[in-house]
Parts: structure tokens; sequence; C-alpha cells
């Protein structure tokens, strides 16, 4: 016969329950902390701060910017891209353009800018230059040419939203004057993923942004977007800019800002009007998964703790996913083969399938409220499958990609 014995034990019923709840709260309270605190952010700044300067409000009276631009896809583009740089309304700022390209196609281009862009310095990155980090080596270049107080680091690839953009980058650093380093946001434009997989590489790199963000909003920055970055340009010097990880390809925005920023000079910038979107075309998918495998290997230099926490918000999800489930399994099962089934035996399994219930439901308000700051797709049933499917998908990623890391090194050409 079948031995009801176990099942039909009350106490480990509610040990079940008790012990899923438990982990549900410690994993809505205090593992998405930095979710929580991206949330809020829109609520927080919900109107942009405008800068409050000095008497008069004066151009003197605003820093001046130096904006490097690097550019390394199609001349018209990069066309485009200053087109609307040159529209922002903040009152004193200068644009270096730095070209991935030969010397033929460079000096063409900064001639044709300088008769339509008077102001802008065009440079170019010399051909000859190998087992270098060809980004790293533009925004060095553009560094060097700088005269503004704070640098500014963006791509030609990016879509800028708002003639706001730069004032809104520049309002931490004119209203508090500790300010040194401001995390601005970008994303791929995930439109251009032809891809049944879009929605969950969306949810990917919102978690992942999520976490190094919120890490900031809570004084703990660690990471920034080297697509949308300010900080002050003397910092760059200091810190003898990217010597530190020179060989590799990456690293100019997490090991860079993990290296000048801490929580008393930086500031998180998330207004709609300030994030970017990138523009890959068809090679959209492939960069998706090179810049995701360049921040895994990047990643071992960086602090610990958000990746271990990043870790227990995704082992949570299924820790209360079965600890719940099994206790309204066992206990549905106890109920029906009981002779006479009493309400101590139904309870704990119907106070489970309702926390279940309300665990993913507070999830899925959760990650909206963070997609809404961060300008992405509010997704809703998808969610808890998503953060299910994350671990499993983290370890088939880092399985495919465990031979690749030597391509992250310098000396190993593309």
């Amino acid at each position: 016969m079948f031995n009801l014995h176990i099942l039909s034990d009350t106490t480990l019923l509610w040990a079940l329950c008790s012990s899923g709840i438990l982990c549900g709260l410690i994993t809505l309270t205090w593992l998405l902390a930095p979710m929580h605190a991206v949330g809020k952010y829109s609520k927080k700044y919900q109107c942009r701060k405008e800068p409050e300067g000095e008497t008069g409000n004066t151009v003197s009276n605003y820093p001046k910017v130096s904006v490097i631009v690097y550019s390394f896809t199609d001349n018209e583009y990069a066309l485009k891209y200053i087109e609307s740089l040159s529209n922002q309304n903040y009152p004193n700022y200068e644009i270096i353009l730095v070209m991935d390209s030969s010397y033929e196609d460079g000096a063409g281009m900064a001639e044709r800018y300088a008769h339509k862009y008077p102001d802008i310095y065009v440079t170019f990155i010399p051909s000859g230059s190998h087992n270098l980090s060809r980004r790293k080596l533009a925004l060095t270049l553009g560094m060097k040419a700088a005269k503004g107080d704070i640098a500014v680091t963006t791509a030609s690839n990016s879509a800028i939203p708002s003639e706001n953009w730069l004032n809104d980058l520049m309002t931490p650093f004119i209203n508090h004057k500790n300010t040194e380093v401001v995390l601005g946001y970008s994303h791929i434009c995930y439109e251009d993923m032809n891809s049944i997989w879009r929605w969950r590489r969306e949810f990917d790199d919102l978690l992942t942004d999520c976490q190094w963000l919120g890490y900031a909003l809570l004084g703990m920055p660690y990471r920034g977007d080297g697509y949308n970055l300010a900080f002050k340009r003397e910092l760059f010097f200091e810190h003898k800019g990217y010597s530190k990880s020179i060989y590799l390809h990456s690293g100019d925005d997490d090991l860079f800002i993990s290296e000048i920023s801490n929580e008393n000079n930086t500031e998180v910038v998330l207004q709609k009007s300030s994030i970017l979107t990138t523009l890959w075309g068809r090679s959209t998918t492939r960069t998706w998964r090179e810049r995701k495998e360049q921040y895994r290997f990047t990643s071992r230099w960086l602090r610990q703790t958000p990746f271990i926490r990043q870790g227990a918000v995704s082992a949570m999800q299924w820790i209360v996913t079965i600890l719940l489930c099994v206790s309204v399994v066992f206990g549905a099962i106890s109920a029906f083969y009981a002779e006479s089934p009493d309400i101590t035996m139904i309870l704990p399994s119907a106070i489970s399938a309702v926390a279940l219930f309300a665990f993913w439901q507070i999830e899925i308000i959760i990650y909206r409220r963070a997609a809404k700051t961060m300008n992405a797709t509010r997704l809703w049933w998808s969610i808890p499958v998503f953060w299910l499917w994350q671990p499993i998908g983290n370890m088939l990623f880092n399985l495919r990609h465990k031979r690749s890391s030597v391509k992250n090194f310098t000396w190993q050409r593309k």
C-alpha cells in the first residue's frame, strides 16, 4: 500500500511552506534591492532637474565638455550622429570625432566635417595599429585632444533621443561639486534582432544592467556604459588611462569605472531623454553575444558581491518554486488519499499556492517598474519563465564560449 505517513505529516508541509515563503521574502526584499533602486528612480527623478549653475547662468558658469565620439561604422551613420549631437542645448561643449578608418577615408571625412561643422575636431586611428584595443586607442587620442574639464565617451552608431541628453549628463556635475563620474545608460536596438529569443535577450540584458546601475544608486558603483559615460578628464590622466587593462580589448567601461568611481563621487542619470540606443543593424545578435561574453570575461577582475547576488536571485527562483510546489503537491496527494481530510492538511498547501502566485506577481511588478525606468519592453507573463531559465541559459552560454576567452586579449588578433 501507498505509505502516507510522511505525506500526511503536516509538520513537513508547514516546513516546506514556511521555507518557501522565507526564501521568497529574502529574494523580493534584499536580493532584488538593486532592481528596486532602478525602479524607484523614475519616481524620484520624474522631473528633469535643471542645472542650478551660478548667478547669471552664462556659458562660463557651465563646465566645458569634450564629447569624444568613436566612429567605426558607415560614414553616413557618423554624419547623422554629429548632426544630432550639434543640436544639443548644453551651452559649452566641443565635439571630437575619432575615426577608425584609413588615412584617405579619415582625411576625406575630416575635410567634409570641417566644411559643414567647423568647430568639430576630427582625427583617426592609424591603420598600422595592431595588438591594441581600437576603442581604447580612439578614446585615448580623443582625451589628449580634448580641452574640456569633463569628458563624455560615446559612439557614432548611437541614437540620441533628445536635445537634453548632454544637459542631463552634466546636471550632477553642476549641482554637486563632489561629482566626478556620471553613469549614463544605453541599450541595443532589440527590434533589429530577427529571433524568437529577442525578448529573452532583452530580459537578460535588463537584469545585468539593473544590477550595476542599482549598485551605483546604492552607493557601490563598479561598472559603467562606455557609450554613455561622463567623467572629469583629469581622472583619466591621474589613473594613467587604460594602462591597467591595456592587454584587453574591453574593460574601458567596467574595469576603468571600478578604478575611478566610489560612493562619494559617482551619480547615475536615467531620465528617458538621456538613454541612448545603439544601432548595429544585421549584426545586432552577434554584437549582443560578443558584449555578453566580454562582460562575463572581465567580471573576474571586479568585486564579486554583485555577481554572487545575481546568481543567488537566479537560484532562488528554483528554490522558492520547488519548495512551494512540493508543498502544494504533497498536500493535495495527502488530502486525496486521506479517509477524512481536515483543514490542517489542506491549509499549508493552499497558502503555498497563494504564496507562489504572489511571489511571481510581485517579481513581475518589480521588473516592469525597472523596465519603465530603463525605457525597455515591459514584459508580463513571460517574466517567471525567463527568470527560471536564466541560470540554465547562462550555463549554456558559458559552456559555449568557454574556449573563446582568449579573443579578449589584445595579443590575439580578431
